[in-house]
């Protein structure tokens, strides 16, 4: 159906883990068990590979019991080990299996970083990076959201998103934040290099769904 409608990218699977029926995320979610909710995962992002629809593995790092960052901020104050034996599990089922993008969440996860939204927060990409061996694309969620509007100012968010490690900006309000990014770029606050590493990232997913020439040489 996807396919059919022109789309190259469903902004899927969740891989939260919530059991509680009142939790935000609950019925966006498969509502199981972490080993449950990574074997979905890892199937269903094979899926998408074999019909070469790109997906995207969110709300990372684990959306766990938050309340909607839709309308302002969360906060997550559990322990890390908590992240690495349950929430991340999922993450790394549709990592290993091959998922070319993750979305990161507003939550602010304090056991890492105490100060901005996982989304901002270079510490959650670097560990994204590092400890689960992501290697292609990470997204934000979207900018404009009540957390990100209640924590920071929203130009100065899309500015702080690339820094953090972000390749690609969710942003409803493109108009104002994608002009704020060129001009951190212009001024030097946002080297060409760093935006480089996230076009390159970009355009090799973009190669590996049949978007981009066969013969193209990505350097």
């Amino acid at each position: 159906l996807l396919s059919s409608l022109g789309v190259n990218v469903n902004f899927a699977p969740v891989c939260d883990i919530a059991g509680d029926e009142d939790d935000f995320m609950y019925s966006r979610s498969l509502g199981q068990d972490a080993e449950t909710t990574s074997e979905f995962i890892r199937q269903t992002v094979s899926l998408y590979s074999e019909n070469s629809m790109g997906c995207v593995l969110k709300h990372f790092p684990g959306y766990g019991d938050n309340p909607d960052t839709h309308k302002g901020i969360a906060l997550d104050e559990r322990e890390l080990t908590e992240f690495e034996t349950r929430d991340f599990l999922p993450f790394s089922a549709g990592i290993q299996e091959g998922a070319e993008c993750v979305l990161v969440s507003h939550n602010i996860v304090s056991c890492l970083d105490k100060t901005v939204p996982a989304s901002l927060s270079e510490e959650w990409h670097s560990l994204l990076r590092g400890e689960l061996g992501f290697t292609g694309c990470i997204i934000t969620d979207d900018l404009s959201m009540g957390a990100i509007r209640k924590c920071c100012d929203i130009q100065a968010a899309a500015i702080q998103a690339i820094k953090a490690g972000n390749d690609l900006l969710c942003c409803t309000d493109y108009g104002i934040q994608l002009p704020a990014v060129i001009e951190a770029v212009r001024t030097g606050e946002i080297s060409e290099e760093r935006i480089e590493e996230s076009v390159r990232r970009i355009l090799a997913w973009k190669l590996r769904l049949g978007l981009l020439p066969e013969d193209a040489v990505l350097s």
